[in-house]
């Protein structure tokens, strides 16, 4: 293997696919990032064996070939080198590469190629595109419902649902939920519910970068692909039956506020300082086109008032202030209706407008209340 680059483009691509270099996995080759050197330039690639991730960048190949070099060592390594034109140069015995910059070079032990997890991209017949744009807003407005806890893995993941030219996002950690809706164009007849790991689209959100390029999904047995321009991610799909989350939205409500997002959440930050660590614990009430936020403890007290446009029962409620900021904040939106159903049932928060997306959220039961 034998190629030149450019700095800034070769440390862009190693910078996207480090994002899947495995830290804490015992296999060494898993920390590495591999190259190959063809006719069409150089793809990189570095995975986990649950998440993998792909790039090319320019180069010109004067021998093609492969190695595989330590993530962190490579990455850290051009990213302290003069913006100056960089040849790598493999040695096909040891594995070892040479990078020489200026006048300068360093030789870097590589790993044996052939330890290197194969990076397949399964063929897949259902195919469906989303403006990068679009698809980074939908991460965004759902990915903070799904659960951490890794011994419950189906709610580590997102629901794409997508019947015919419509994709419903769904995502729950059983405590809140967020949905979103999104029609897709040139779909042709499609019919399939897809369980992504949040890690997965997190990381497309990041990679993707502020690119408005179509991002091509393709779905296989139990892999999805997302192509990017000059990045490919493919990850594992979680397996399972997502819950039925339409059972669980109120279709009706008993009162209804409008407000602004950002006064609410603000103001649910100030009175969170005052509670408990781990249990961010704060009431509202609402009453006569007004909404107090209240916290009384050990710590202190804390009561602000903030108007609203209101119909219906005055209410009193009890929320987790970081899950309602979660909230809040993936709205998008100036002004934000909460719907509620009664003081113990799940309450709706909606943007004000045409936007289809929801989420949902549990009140917390005060131990006066039980």
């Amino acid at each position: 293997m034998n190629f030149s680059s450019n700095k800034e483009d070769l440390l862009n691509a190693l910078q996207v696919v480090q994002r899947a270099v495995s830290l804490k996995n015992p296999l060494p080759i898993l920390s590495g990032i591999k190259f190959e050197a063809g006719e069409s330039g150089v793809i990189i690639s570095a995975t986990d064996l649950e998440l993998g991730i792909s790039c090319s960048f320019q180069a010109e190949v004067f021998t093609a070939g492969q190695a595989v070099l330590p993530a962190k060592v490579i990455t850290e390594l051009i990213r302290r080198i003069p913006d100056v034109p960089i040849f790598f140069k493999a040695d096909p015995v040891n594995g070892s590469v040479t990078v020489q910059y200026g006048q300068s070079e360093a030789n870097i032990n590589g790993y044996p190629v052939e330890e290197f997890p194969d990076f397949p991209l399964p063929a897949g017949d259902i195919k469906f595109s989303v403006q990068g744009e679009d698809l980074r807003e939908l991460i965004r407005q759902v990915l903070f419902a799904t659960a951490k806890d890794e011994n419950r893995p189906l709610y580590t993941g997102v629901l794409f649902e997508i019947v015919s030219s419509d994709i419903n996002v769904v995502a729950t950690d059983t405590h809140r939920l967020a949905w979103r809706k999104i029609s897709l164009d040139k779909t042709g007849d499609i019919n399939i519910n897809l369980i992504i790991p949040g890690k997965t689209l997190n990381e497309l959100a990041r990679v993707t970068g502020s690119s408005d390029l179509p991002v091509e999904i393709t779905a296989a047995e139990n892999q999805v692909i997302f192509n990017a321009g000059d990045v490919c991610l493919v990850s594992r799909l979680i397996g399972g039956n997502f819950p039925n989350y339409r059972q669980v939205i109120p279709k009706e409500y008993i009162s209804r506020i409008r407000l602004k997002a950002r006064d609410l959440a603000e103001s649910s930050e100030r009175a969170a300082l005052l509670t408990r660590e781990g249990s961010p614990i704060i009431k509202i009430n609402i009453s006569d086109n007004s909404l107090v936020v209240s916290v009384n403890t050990e710590a202190g007290r804390v009561r602000e008032e903030m108007p609203v446009f209101q119909e219906g029962e005055n209410l009193q409620f009890a929320f987790n202030a970081r899950y309602l900021n979660d909230a809040l904040k993936a709205i998008g939106t100036e002004e934000v209706v909460l719907e509620f159903t009664g003081p113990l049932s799940p309450v709706i928060l909606k943007p004000v407008g045409e936007m289809e997306y929801l989420s949902l959220l549990l009140p917390v039961r005060l131990r006066e209340e039980s």
